[in-house]
């Protein structure tokens, strides 16, 4: 179009009563190419006459196409589009809207994104939010800056106009919850195919159990009816050829509606060349890829390599592992270049403020991982040094496909049989990781070097991916076909003293031992000679008193009941802020997760294994729970009660059983010398008495908790 032709139809647009910001938009966008001088003078007509006419809505569209079109429209800022926003705000409500976006800091798409909502909060409208679902705006209280709405859950729920913007979204008249809420016997009635298409369309693009979940929460279908009204769903959407549905293969993938069956085309490929999502860049040419024989015709190439070249612009630095799948693709399909990749090389390997490569290794699934760790090595030789220091850190997925990738190499085997040597400080996920490959051609230490170490990890006090490892461990000894299998390959004096070695220990829960040792038996008869009574040992060395059993069940109860379930709502609410990516919230809130996980694990394997006494009756010829014992030292003498496991109080020398200096005094008598631990070390200390406990102890035992205090 000409100057002359497009100066006239913008004045004409702008001088409506109603400024259609959207046909104004459009002729921009086309004049761009053609004219840039021209359409950047229509812009800023633009503005001028929206902050003239005080159009708040038409600023929010107007910010909506510099966000998609800033590249282009040189000379504009973000700070512009943000005084627009202001200068539009005309009344006492538009202002408050305006002051709950966080306009100062706020991102054009956010500012788009929330004054959008908050623009169409109107009472009657219908809305939903990932906290609390879905419900209907009641109110809009401007003085107070609140929002009421019904929410399924929670009639006059207030939500400040802030929270409303980040969390909210307004529904329209097809989304499944509205006709629900208008005709719930229709949307009861209609076919499982004609309802998840409902579902998908209302609530965008989800996984199978996403949608379950969402079916699950409008109890339209039940849990225990799900698997019934999928298999009736998949087989109708894979019917219904007009109306086509892409159902992946993985559960965790998203079900997409399709405008018509797919053929990758020139059509499609024009669509392609507009894509702007990172995510649906890098799909998209794996989708292509795969229509096309695992191959990209010359047609096609400039297109594809301009998007994914776009896509990984978007995720540097801001998502690690799109940016390394988008790097390894375009080395396999010969669209980057050798200095290209080495630079994409180093900014995977890169550690600045974060450690890129570990950030990239937690977000990738295996198959990934070990083309990544591929790509570096082929790419940047030097990278694979930064490989084997990371080995430690590695998740065992991460570690297992690195390995994978690294198999044979003389430096990586070295690096294994390094952290293998370390006996007294063995690294769980290098250990079962060991375990998994003994017969895979690594060169590994001994065997039965392994199996101390494994069992040494068993022994301990865990949390996270060490924790997991741990169990994972343990579940190894009390797989019957496993244990087996190392019997077998373990010396008779090995299999001593690995029997041993598991019979003196406290961390195997009674019957698990127990079974560990009778299939070993099996295996070599003469290990029945080196039998004790396990049982009597592991029961005494798991007591505990009733108080402090019943504190830990308090406190069990507490954190599966109330600190578990804030979390959730937590994550929830912190997810709803926006981009996960810059999200402190929701990175917090996952991190206690994690923790509070790790405490529920820990608590459970306690509370299987104690047993509660009073500690009455009890022998006073040795030292042992439930005893009263004083001691000799050069400094003096002392006197502690001993109890069980989780015992202890300070003003009235309680100590644990578990403690170091109860282990040195149990089942000593009078007058024996014991080592026991200082603050310094180690002293000599005579036994002088063995007692029955006095009475403040016993009142002590006695004062059984009722409820749980959090901050005790």
């Amino acid at each position: 179009m000409d100057r002359k032709e497009f100066q006239m139809q913008i004045q004409n647009l702008l001088e409506a009563e109603t400024i259609d910001v959207a046909a104004v938009t459009t002729l921009i966008r086309a004049q761009l190419a053609d004219d840039a001088k021209a359409a950047l003078q229509a812009f800023t007509m633009l503005i001028e006459t929206l902050a003239e006419k005080k159009s708040l809505a038409g600023a929010v569209d107007c910010v909506a196409f510099y966000d998609a079109n800033n590249a282009q429209l040189t000379g504009f800022d973000l700070n512009q589009m943000r005084d627009l926003v202001r200068r539009c705000a005309a009344t006492d409500a538009d202002k408050l809207l305006v002051d709950s976006i966080g306009l100062n800091t706020a991102l054009a798409s956010a500012i788009v994104r929330r004054l959008s909502v908050l623009l169409a909060l109107k009472p009657g409208a219908y809305v939903n939010s990932q906290s609390w679902g879905f419900g209907q705006v009641q109110q809009i209280d401007a003085f107070a800056g609140k929002v009421i709405i019904d929410f399924n859950g929670k009639k006059g729920h207030p939500m400040s106009l802030t929270v409303a913007g980040q969390n909210l979204t307004v529904a329209d008249e097809d989304h499944l919850m509205v006709q629900y809420m208008k005709d719930p016997e229709k949307i009861r009635n209609m076919a499982p195919g004609d309802l998840v298409r409902l579902a998908i369309q209302s609530y965008g693009e989800m996984s199978v159990v996403r949608l379950a979940d969402r079916l699950a929460e409008t109890k339209l279908v039940t849990p225990e009816n799900w698997k019934k009204f999928w298999d009736s769903a998949r087989r109708s959407l894979k019917a219904d050829k007009a109306n086509p549905v892409e159902i992946p293969t993985k559960r965790t993938d998203p079900i997409r509606l399709l405008e018509a069956e797919e053929d990758f085309g020139d059509k499609w490929l024009a669509r392609f060349a507009k894509q702007r999502d990172i995510k649906a860049i890098y799909d998209g040419v794996l989708a292509f890829i795969e229509a096309h024989q695992n191959e990209i015709p010359d047609s096609a190439e400039d297109t594809i390599k301009k998007r994914l070249r776009f896509a990984l612009k978007g995720a540097d630095r801001t998502d690690f592992p799109r940016y390394a799948q988008i790097a390894i693709l375009m080395r396999n399909y010969d669209l980057s270049t050798e200095a290209e990749q080495q630079a994409q090389a180093a900014t995977i390997v890169e550690c600045d403020e974060e450690d890129n490569l570990l950030l990239t290794m937690k977000g990738l699934p295996a198959r990934d991982v070990k083309a990544l760790a591929s790509f570096l090595v082929a790419v940047m030789p030097e990278s694979k040094a930064i490989l084997l220091d990371h080995l430690t850190a590695y998740n065992s997925t991460a570690l297992s496909a690195v390995l994978e990738a690294m198999k044979g190499d003389p430096e990586a085997t070295a690096a294994v049989r390094s952290l293998l040597a370390c006996q007294a400080a063995p690294v769980p996920t290098v250990v079962v990781w060991a375990l998994r490959n003994t017969d895979d051609g690594w060169k590994l230490p001994p065997l039965n070097d392994l199996v101390t170490q494994a069992i040494h990890i068993v022994e301990q006090r865990l949390s996270g991916e060490s924790l997991k490892m741990r169990n994972t461990l343990q579940g190894f000894f009390d797989n019957k076909k496993w244990l087996e299998d190392i019997c077998s390959k373990l010396t008779a004096f090995e299999r001593q003293m690995m029997f041993e070695r598991i019979q003196a220990s406290t961390a195997w829960e009674a019957a698990s031992q127990r079974s560990i040792l009778v299939r070993m038996v099996k295996e070599d008869s003469k290990l029945a000679q080196f039998r004790r009574q396990v049982k009597a040992q592991v029961e005494q060395e798991h007591l505990t008193s009733m108080r402090s059993l019943t504190a830990l069940k308090l406190a069990y109860d507490y954190l599966v009941n109330t600190e578990i379930p804030k979390n959730t709502q937590d994550i929830a609410t912190a997810r709803s802020f926006g981009d996960l990516r810059e999200n402190s919230e929701y990175q917090y809130a996952k991190d206690q997760q994690r923790m509070l996980i790790s405490r529920q694990s820990e608590m459970a394997r306690r509370l299987q294994m104690l047993t509660a006494s009073d500690f009455a009756n009890v022998s006073c010829d040795t030292v042992k729970p439930g005893t009263r014992v004083t001691v000799k030292t050069a400094a003096g003498e002392m006197t502690y009660s001993i109890l069980g496991e989780l015992d202890s109080d300070e003003t009235l020398n309680i100590i644990s059983s578990r403690t170091r200096l109860a282990m040195a005094l149990i089942d000593n008598a009078v007058n024996a010398t014991v080592t026991i631990p200082t603050e310094k070390g180690t002293t000599e200390a005579t036994i002088t008495a063995i007692e029955p406990l006095d009475a403040a102890v016993q009142a002590w035992l006695a004062d059984v908790p009722t409820s749980h205090e959090p901050n005790a």
